[in-house]
């Protein structure tokens, strides 16, 4: 857990489970041939700003279901948050700016949050599932535009090009296939490209892996050879989707540090304690244990790619830091946070990581108790350089 102005760090050696997991993580799945060998990392996330959770603080600053936070160029930070529907904006020392937005289905009016970004002119894109459709408007609230969208689920939505890249699935219309990215020009009308089949991440069979794409489709980077992709079900593989001649295509898999399958499942959960995800469906309940997610994907300024995971060794799961060169090489893996397992077999953990910004800070919603937004920096360096 990360407390206030608490620094995190891994002062254990990590399990032999896991430091044999690190040793086969270094086998190239496709030639069988070693590639050298990756650093056990101390990590620290060094907590730099804290919203929410003040006694005496008035309604601005007190979350409900804070879901997306993004930040602009002049670094004030946005929160959407579900349960009040609006945006509220902080400076960079967290001071209360403004308030975007209100509930509603009129003008600058929302009744969801499905997807949040800023462009290259410092302009908010919000996806409204409920209202169907995405709204463009200045970061002082000016309206510029709304766009009709009737199929959408929760979207990672950023600047490409000339227009947007969006992530996310939805369910195929017949004879169509399913995508999980599709680029679009400004006006949001119909997908000039996609690609990503859903097939080749998933198990299109699956209720389970199908519903947890919709509801949580993952994150991405752009890298030099193009979108890198992890999702959030994860199986140790992250994507990586490169251009040729104008078409999309799988180009590489990069291998992460995981024991176990990303889930099993659950037949006939009778309480939801017996399972991490429930999804119903003609009248059946379907559960899985949830054993690998991905929390985040980020590259940092000096190119470095850092990923954040959530997985499964023994009888514990790890809040863990992938660290990959800027060629995809994995290179490192460290502890954050070790959470038991319940005599279930499940484990949660209350954080996500939604945002980094220029200065290569993170963003954190924790939900552990009351909802907060934390601000943290991220610093990690080999065990065997740590001062004992």
């Amino acid at each position: 857990m990360i407390d206030s102005l608490r620094v995190l760090r891994c002062s254990h050696s990590l399990a032999l489970v896991l430091a044999c997991t690190l040793v086969a993580a270094c086998t190239d799945s496709e030639s069988g041939t070693k590639s050298r060998a990756i650093q056990e990392l101390e990590v620290q996330l060094r907590e730099v700003l804290l919203l929410g959770r003040d006694d005496s603080a008035t309604s601005e600053y007190l979350f409900g279901n804070p879901k997306f936070v993004v930040t602009d160029a002049q670094g004030r930070i946005y929160v959407a948050d579900e349960a009040v529907i609006n945006i509220r904006v902080y400076d960079t020392s967290g001071q209360y700016v403004r308030t975007l937005g209100q509930r509603g289905r009129g003008p600058m009016e929302f009744r969801s949050f499905s997807g949040l970004a800023i462009n290259q002119d410092q302009e908010l894109i919000a996806l409204d599932r409920s209202n169907a459709r995405i709204t463009r408007f200045s970061t002082e609230g000016q309206l510029r535009s709304t766009h009709s969208r009737l199929r959408w689920a929760t979207a990672i939505i950023r600047p490409f090009r000339e227009g947007y890249l969006f992530l996310s699935h939805q369910t195929s219309e017949i004879g169509e296939i399913d995508h999980l990215f599709r680029v679009y020009v400004p006006s949001f009308e119909e997908a000039l490209v996609t690609f990503g089949s859903t097939d080749e991440i998933i198990d299109p069979h699956s209720k389970i892996e199908a519903s947890l794409l919709t509801v949580k489709p993952g994150s991405f980077i752009f890298v030099d050879g193009g979108v890198l992709y992890a999702p959030y079900l994860y199986s140790g593989k992250l994507y990586l989707y490169a251009e040729d001649e104008g078409q999309w295509n799988q180009a590489k898999q990069l291998n992460g540090v995981v024991e176990k399958k990303a889930y099993t499942k659950v037949h006939n959960p009778v309480i939801y304690e017996n399972a991490d995800f429930v999804v119903h469906y003609a009248g059946i309940g379907e559960g899985a244990r949830l054993h690998n997610t991905s929390l985040g994907l980020f590259r940092l300024q000096d190119g470095r790619i850092v990923h954040f995971t959530f997985s499964e060794f023994g009888k514990e799961r790890v809040f863990g830091l992938e660290v990959y060169d800027g060629d995809g090489q994995l290179t490192g893996y460290g502890v954050i946070e070790k959470v038991p397992l319940s005599a279930q077999g499940t484990a949660n953990l209350f954080q996500s990581i939604v945002w980094k910004d220029e200065r290569d800070c993170f963003y954190i919603i924790d939900r552990t108790e009351e909802p907060v937004i934390r601000v943290v920096e991220l610093e990690y360096r080999p065990t065997d350089m740590v001062q004992s």
